[in-house]
């Protein structure tokens, strides 16, 4: 089944292409940064919609990311074989995130090996195979010590020349990319995923909160120097509502908002959620904010009921749980999918931390010591293992039907989404190349393209011809993309809906 977005693209663009005839010439003037943001925070208010063709110039296609994790900040269920060349120590020995594994090694040895895997992780020909499938932007997770690293920390500094090498390579190709501060000082949640798992110690002092800011301060400069390939800043990753006071992380976001603000007027500003529900995310925004966006990631399997579901509940969760989040959209600011995957268990290897086991085999200490899926029996084995090349057809047909759920709604009633990885070593659900290729993940109509060098388009008004920069016009079109929401919402839900009949019918 094709992805609603492409249900609905012929109406939308026959449409689109009225609006764009009947609507007044514009103005001729230089195309600018803060056109272009403020078109996209037009999207995210109301979603964009999509083409039949790729389009470089009107860029009205939503957000269709993949997140390019694991390589700036290394995680071990992403690269697992960086992490087993340990696993012959004691327990306690054995490293479980960055801060571990640079400590570990050494300074020199791990700089060797981090240096080994930032060149090679993610390459050109990872860009190339994914803009082709329709990705138009990617998220770059960084930790802060590529900015701002003390003596006495045992992380290695270095990767800047690579990340701009992908942002080189991401200008080539014509991807946008969303810089992510991914790890914080003192670690703002406690997971493998901020650079040191453990007890989060992040807003207990002044002094990293200032760390903090002096990472965002240079990772926003890279964006001012990059300005026509970084579009977005996340002023940070995940910081954790249960370790924090609300108040206190919205006042780290207002201070975030002006450092910013101050060096990169036009970029987006995006935040995360802090693990709230939609209703209560209204407190974490400052109205004075513009071009925002709010960062939610929406996973079914770091829950021990969730994990218990069967196939036809998770496709039918994907609408309830992102109902608050659609009426946010429509009425605050917009909002962006900035991690999901295809998983709907958690037997992938090392994805609750090295050393720690599942709530799908109950060997998860602590959390599920009995196990918990929707069996009888509960194996990390066949459709639930790492091999998915032993995946059977239903299961492949499940994939598809979850995906294609999901987008349904990321695609077309928010601002957009960014699959969570790129690529992996073992986790299948969590490759984006890997499921495209397999075919669980659909393809969307390129809409990636290098940017020109002169960029006009010519608008047509009865006789009159006159000439427009791409972000005036891209402008206009969202605006009269508004007046077709209602069909492309609509249309949305009813994939949604569609998608959950025909599965749980079979077909």
């Amino acid at each position: 089944m094709k992805p609603p977005t492409l249900v609905a693209s012929t109406t939308s663009a026959f449409l689109l292409a009225l609006a764009v005839l009947a609507s007044p010439p514009l103005p001729a003037s230089s195309e600018s940064k803060s056109a272009l943001a403020a078109s996209i925070q037009t999207a995210a208010a109301s979603p964009a919609v999509s083409d039949t063709e790729p389009d470089s110039v009107f860029d009205t296609t939503p957000i269709r990311g993949a997140n390019i994790g694991g390589v700036f900040l290394i995680e071990p269920f992403i690269k697992p074989s960086l992490f087993n060349q340990f696993l012959s120590r004691n327990k306690a020995d054995i490293p479980v995130d960055e801060w571990t594994f640079t400590a570990a090694l050494g300074k020199v040895e791990a700089k060797r090996q981090l240096e080994d895997h930032w060149d090679t992780f993610v390459t050109r020909d990872h860009l190339e195979v994914m803009a082709e499938s329709g990705i138009n932007w990617i998220r770059i997770p960084i930790g802060y010590w590529a900015f701002n690293l003390t003596d006495d920390e045992p992380y290695v500094d270095g990767q800047v020349p690579y990340i701009e090498r992908v942002l080189e390579w991401s200008r080539d190709i014509g991807l946008k990319v969303e810089l992510d501060l991914h790890g914080a000082p003192g670690s703002q949640n406690g997971y493998d995923n901020s650079g040191r798992r453990g007890v989060p110690e992040w807003l207990h002092s002044r002094i990293n909160v200032d760390r903090t800011l002096d990472a965002l301060a240079k990772m926003t400069k890279i964006a001012v120097d990059w300005s026509d390939v970084v579009y977005g800043i996340q002023i940070l990753n995940e910081p954790s509502r249960w370790k924090w006071e609300v108040k206190d992380i919205f006042a780290f976001y207002n201070e975030a908002y002006d450092l910013v603000r101050s060096i990169a007027p036009d970029v987006l500003f995006m935040i995360h959620d802090t693990f709230l529900g939609p209703k209560e995310w209204p407190t974490l925004v400052a109205p004075r904010w513009t071009q925002a966006l709010m960062d939610t990631h929406i996973y079914q399997m770091f829950d021990n009921y969730m994990v218990t579901m069967n196939e036809t509940a998770h496709i039918d969760m994907v609408a309830k749980m992102a109902e608050d989040i659609t009426k946010f959209d429509k009425s605050n600011i917009g909002v962006v999918v900035g991690e999901f995957s295809a998983a709907t268990h958690d037997c992938t290897k090392y994805i609750n931390g090295l050393g720690r086991g599942s709530r799908w085999e109950g060997t998860l200490e602590g959390i599920a010591e009995h196990p918990l899926c929707p069996f009888a029996t509960c194996s990390c084995t066949g459709d639930y293992g790492s091999n998915y090349t032993e995946y059977s057809a239903h299961y492949r047909r499940f994939l598809r039907s979850y995906i294609d759920a999901q987008l349904a709604i990321y695609d077309q009633e928010l601002a957009g989404w960014f699959f969570w990885n790129f690529r992996t070593e073992g986790a299948p659900e969590w490759d984006y190349i890997l499921g495209v290729e397999q075919g669980w993940i659909p393809s969307f109509p390129r809409t990636a393209m290098p940017k020109l060098d002169e960029s006009s388009i010519i608008v047509f008004d009865d006789a009159q011809t006159t000439h427009a920069t791409s972000s005036e016009a891209s402008s206009s079109l969202y605006q009269s993309a508004k007046s077709v929401r209602g069909i492309v919402v609509t249309l949305g839900m009813a994939a949604a809906t569609a998608y959950c009949i025909l599965f749980s019918l079979g077909l």
